[in-house]
């Protein structure tokens, strides 16, 4: 591995979840103003910082188990994974406060003890396969019953080739199906053939991209452009996230996106306005 190959990696780890909308839309930027003083990087450690964050039911208990996590996923036993989950499952907390409270911070902590040499790469690449693990299950078994046919709202969650680390499209997924969602592709999906005749085949109300590199802003602007010019997708809404979007918002936002995420919060704000 390069060591531009090396840097770009390490951005995506250490940065790929937390804090993913509002660059263009002041409705969903609620609190903007009250967290302006507040480090970033303390409100991806500690979401609990933002106001609208810490009125989410169940925060005080998902704060509680970002130890627990955080251990369970470097043990080298994974029973205590198992275990983990069967706690938590118990303590009926809400998917999006786990989602904002718990998982986004525990995956940034992943990737400082990375960072700060405290793991190595390995150590990091198993604890955020058992996270992802974590997240979907817990997901599936805390969703929400299906809404009606009719009034139901369809997601397409796809990728950029380079976005490497994928924990933030499985937390994203969570809140959408947590909100009564129907969620399509993943961390599987890349922008290319496939997406698109995925988008032919059915309507959805929003696609959602998350990309890797700040390089790929070309690549995910041609996308956009492609989609909004065909007949059947575009009146679709678009949203931008991911690890790049995060390290550089500014670049994204004349790409044609709707919207550009930068938190599991704002990810669920903006699902309310779709």
């Amino acid at each position: 591995m390069s060591s531009s190959d090396h840097n770009l990696l390490e951005k995506a780890i250490r940065r790929s979840v937390p804090n993913k909308v509002g660059s263009n839309h002041a409705e969903l930027s609620a609190g903007a103003r009250d967290v302006a003083i507040v480090h970033e990087h303390d409100l991806i450690m500690n979401p609990e910082l933002h106001p609208v964050a810490r009125q989410m039911p169940g925060t005080e208990r998902a704060l509680d188990y970002r130890d627990s996590l955080l251990n369970c996923l470097v043990d080298a036993d994974p029973r205590n994974q198992r275990s983990f989950i069967e706690e938590l499952l118990q303590a009926s907390i809400p998917v999006p406060t786990l989602a904002v409270h718990l998982f986004a911070p525990v995956a940034a902590r992943l990737g400082d003890l990375w960072c700060t040499d405290e793991a190595d790469f390995m150590q990091v690449a198993v604890a955020s396969t058992r996270l992802s693990m974590i997240v979907n299950h817990v997901s599936h078994l805390g969703i929400n019953p299906p809404v009606d046919a009719k009034e139901n709202r369809r997601v397409l969650l796809a990728r950029t080739s380079g976005a490497m680390h994928t924990i933030g499209i499985s937390i994203v997924a969570s809140c959408f199906r947590d909100m009564g969602w129907t969620v399509d592709g993943g961390s599987d999906l890349e922008i290319g053939d496939s997406l698109y005749m995925r988008l032919s085949n059915r309507p959805y109300n929003l696609l959602g991209i998350s990309v890797g590199r700040v390089d790929e802003v070309l690549e995910c602007s041609e996308a956009i452009h492609r989609v909004q010019t065909s007949r059947p997708t575009r009146n679709m809404k678009i949203a931008v996230g991911g690890p790049a979007v995060i390290a550089s918002p500014k670049a994204f936002n004349r790409i044609g996106a709707d919207f550009v995420t930068r938190s599991a919060l704002d990810v669920m704000q903006l699902a309310s306005h779709v």
